[in-house]
């Protein structure tokens, strides 16, 4: 079924209101990552002021990735196309399946996104893969996405590294189960207030300020765009996956 969430209108209309989260893959709240998705958020709301959106902070919920148990895959179950591990985050999955529009974001460790981001991931957008020749989604919406990745790096050394290469994947499956996913990379970002405070000598606090005052706004005003190209695009009720050719 495809739900959408209405207001009762005077003289007895419903109007339908659009929901968009953004999802903050990382452990810090208040920090480059999330900083970049309430813009996006802003942007949404610029376009569509009457729209709900909600920041999803992953790090706030106890729970664990996929452990195999394919039950989102048995032919008639009482699980099939939903996760069937209860746990903390078991009514998030659920509300995520009916956004009109979800953000992604998250630093990069270790050349990935972070751990507690993955393991939400396999479980929202696993159980909507089907194994059929086309590889098809039973996601019930086509909803626009967007990922936005963080990261001390360079611009020099995420090439250098094959960043795109490796963090292409997520966006792969993200195409798969939703749609295709706009990317922002942010690089060379501040990871501490005060670099006194830690051993980081291969960095220049100096330079690492400098870019944060003059290369962060730009990113804050990308990620506010990529929002505000998401409310238009979503402006429109989404098609169920019914309705589009090859997601089944």
């Amino acid at each position: 079924f495809h739900y959408y969430l209405c207001r009762q209108l005077k003289g007895g209309g419903m109007e339908i209101i659009m929901k968009y989260y953004a999802v903050n893959g990382s452990p810090r709240k208040n920090f480059n990552t999330s900083a970049l998705l309430d813009c996006a958020l802003q942007g949404i709301k610029d376009i569509c002021p009457d729209a709900e959106v909600k920041r999803i902070d992953v790090y706030d919920y106890a729970y664990s990735g996929c452990i195999s148990c394919y039950a989102c895959k048995r032919v008639n179950g009482a699980s099939y196309g939903k996760c069937a591990k209860k746990d903390g985050i078991t009514e998030l999955l659920a509300e995520l399946s009916q956004a009109d529009g979800m953000i992604i974001g998250s630093p990069v460790y270790f050349h990935d996104i972070t751990g507690q981001l993955r393991c939400l991931l396999e479980r929202l957008m696993y159980p909507y893969l089907v194994y059929s020749k086309e590889y098809s989604s039973i996601a019930p919406k086509h909803m626009p996405t967007a990922l936005i990745y963080t990261m001390n790096a360079t611009e020099e050394k995420m090439e250098r590294m094959n960043y795109e290469v490796k963090l292409s994947a997520v966006a792969e499956y993200v195409e798969a189960v939703f749609s295709r996913p706009e990317v922002l990379y942010c690089c060379d970002t501040c990871q501490f207030h005060d670099y006194s405070l830690y051993r980081a000598d291969r960095f220049s606090e100096e330079e690492k300020k400098k870019r944060k005052r003059i290369q962060f706004p730009l990113d804050c005003k990308e990620a506010f765009e990529i929002g505000r190209r998401m409310a238009q695009a979503a402006k429109c009720p989404p098609p169920t996956a019914e309705g589009i050719p090859g997601r089944t």
